[in-house]
């Protein structure tokens, strides 16, 4: 078995649910350190990485797309 295929198999299944985690997390650290201007850039910066994992077929034709009009493939 292929220790890299299997570990990206595994990350990828559950991608979605260490992603919420993660913010959740680090969202509860600094509400508690009460460090809002980090929070809010924080909040900014979790909601595109949370629009990059739960669309990753958009995400994935949208940088294709932009690799082929770069490239002019």
């Amino acid at each position: 078995m292929n220790f890299g295929q299997n570990l990206f198999n595994w990350f990828t299944s559950n991608a979605q649910s260490l992603v919420l985690m993660a913010i959740a997390v680090i969202g509860v650290f600094l509400g508690f350190k009460r460090e809002f201007s980090k929070l809010i850039g924080f909040l900014i910066i979790a909601a595109i990485a949370v629009g990059l994992v739960f669309n990753t077929a958009g995400v994935k034709n949208v940088l294709l797309q932009l690799f082929n009009r770069i490239i002019g493939a």
